[in-house]
């Protein structure tokens, strides 16, 4: 059976390994993840300085495309009654010189006037913008806006998608008013997605990274995903917003493996099992000092042989019974126990004959006294047994009649049936001593008394 005293003993070992063990874990895991981040802070900002040449490079191309339409934009502005022939040299200059630029048309008070190329869009000369209402409120948004807005990706019926620049053409009326300028009509530039796509540069998939844009019309983050994979926008990515006329776009990337899939996971990792393993090892040393400690301090004050209190710990419980005993005014006593003929049993069975027969003897003192009393080994075969808070002496006769019937006794060795037998002293405080040597003194001399006797009778 496990003693009190051992329970603490392992509870305090057990709580000092947890604590180093969980102090280091603790720090352990505070390095992984700062590691943990400053990899990931490292990748965002390789992604970062990536996504801002690409969103650079789209920017680039839809300025310099809208750039080239603005002499065009320009001459209709000036020459409000521009012909055929005139629209059709302007157009066929800017498209041979941007090739992502599909079409240009112009629409004199919101009715499709003039194509280039005319090839294949016959029909839709002479419709009026508000009867198509897919394109009316791109073209409403311009006219309120009074200035260029950029449409799609729009199908195409003649296949493939665009994005479509429309921009007021306004002139100036000087009729009405020297500085007012009157609304012409709305220039229309279709943009060919793959090309502009292929001349900016833009890839699903560049690279360890992916991309995605969203924004259809303009509309930035609010709009729907156009290009790339919709689920990069759900993962975390580095997003920058790609500037238009009067809108935006938003591109996104994210790397295409996770940083758990490249060497830098494997040292952090590392790194972590290292800190775990020391944990363990610095867990197991403070729990191997604890438990030495309280070994060494349980053999400084503890017989080795029986595990009972030795004398230095009996003297140290003595003296701290004897001042509260003093202090509250109570009684207790002293029990002085010699075994008799032990001498004999040691010459004639042998010590480890004789080594039983004390661990016995010291057990079955603490079974008579449980935890009412100290039981403390101070000698050979010398006991001492501390029983305090006593109401009278006819306590100590009980006490002493509890102990004959229970501590003396047969016991029972390699097949041989040796008895316990003792002489006991009784020290009572305050009566007999008011110090621990005056009480140890008295129950020595009340022991030895007693032990005359035996052999007088014997």
């Amino acid at each position: 059976m496990i003693s009190k005293q051992s329970r603490k003993q392992m509870v305090l070992t057990l709580l000092g390994g947890a604590m180093a063990f969980f102090s280091v874990v603790i720090s352990t895991e505070l390095i992984h993840h700062l590691f943990q981040d400053k990899i990931l802070e490292q990748q965002r900002t390789a992604i970062t300085e990536k996504l801002s040449t690409k969103r650079a490079r789209i920017e680039g191309t839809i300025n310099s495309t809208l750039y080239l339409t603005r002499g065009l934009i320009a001459y209709v502005a000036t020459h409000p009654d521009i012909n055929k022939e005139k629209f059709t040299l302007l157009s066929s200059e800017i498209i041979g010189t941007e090739p992502v630029i599909r079409n240009i048309g112009l629409a004199h008070n919101n009715v499709i006037t003039y194509l280039y190329p005319l090839a294949g869009n016959e029909a839709a000369l002479g419709v009026a913008y508000k009867d198509i209402p897919k394109q009316w409120a791109q073209v409403k948004q311009a006219m309120d806006l009074k200035g260029t807005v950029v449409a799609g990706p729009v199908d195409l019926l003649q296949g493939g998608q665009a994005f479509i620049a429309r921009t007021p053409i306004y002139i100036r009326d000087e009729m009405l008013h020297p500085n007012h300028r009157g609304y012409w009509g709305m220039a229309s530039i279709v943009i060919d997605i793959p090309t502009f796509y292929h001349i900016a540069n833009i890839k699903a998939e560049d690279g360890d990274l992916l991309f995605a844009l969203r924004g259809n019309n303009a509309t930035g983050e609010r709009g729907e995903v156009f290009f790339g994979d919709p689920a990069i926008f759900e993962h975390n990515p580095v997003l920058q917003n790609i500037q238009l006329p009067n809108g935006r776009w938003q591109i996104a990337a994210i790397a295409r493996y996770s940083w758990r899939e490249d060497g830098s996971f494997f040292y952090v990792q590392l790194l972590r099992l290292l800190g775990w393993l020391t944990a363990c090892i610095i867990a197991g040393l403070i729990a191997a000092l604890i438990w030495k400690h309280y070994a060494n301090k349980h053999l400084a004050l503890h017989d080795p042989l029986t595990g009972l209190a030795n004398r230095r710990l009996l003297e140290k419980r003595l003296e701290r019974l004897i001042s509260t005993a003093q202090r509250d005014k109570l009684n207790f006593a002293l029990l002085f126990i010699d075994l008799d003929g032990f001498k004999h049993i040691n010459d004639n069975y042998g010590h480890k004959i004789g080594d039983q027969f004390l661990q016995i003897a010291a057990q079955r003192l603490q079974d008579t006294f449980a935890q009412s009393a100290m039981v403390a080994r101070i000698g050979g075969d010398e006991f001492v047994v501390l029983v305090p808070h006593l109401s009278n002496t006819n306590t100590v006769d009980h006490i002493v009649l509890q102990l004959q019937q229970h501590f003396l006794g047969a016991v029972q060795l390699s097949q041989q049936q040796l008895h316990i037998k003792a002489s006991i002293g009784v020290a009572l405080f305050p009566k007999d001593g008011n110090s621990s040597d005056a009480l140890l003194s008295a129950g020595d001399r009340q022991m030895y008394q007693q032990k005359k006797s035996h052999r007088l009778h014997s």
